[in-house]
């Protein structure tokens, strides 16, 4: 009922990832030419797609009742 090893071992690679491929991401985001598009549309992708990942990432982090 405890945590297995092949659960240590695909947490931390899934945290290596997601340290690794995370600033890439928000970085590509941050980085993208929206001169063209609607302020509520920049304000969505530039402001609320970086906090729905950080929200993701914790909530894929927290450990689950009754697993």
């Amino acid at each position: 009922m405890g945590i297995g090893i092949s659960d240590v071992v695909i947490m931390a690679v899934s945290f290596l990832l997601v340290a690794v491929l995370g600033p890439i991401a928000i970085g590509t985001i941050a980085n993208t030419t929206t001169t063209s598009w609607n302020a509520s549309v920049i304000t969505i992708f530039k402001v609320l797609l970086p906090i729905i990942w950080v929200i993701g990432v914790a909530i894929a982090y927290l450990p689950r009742k009754g697993k």
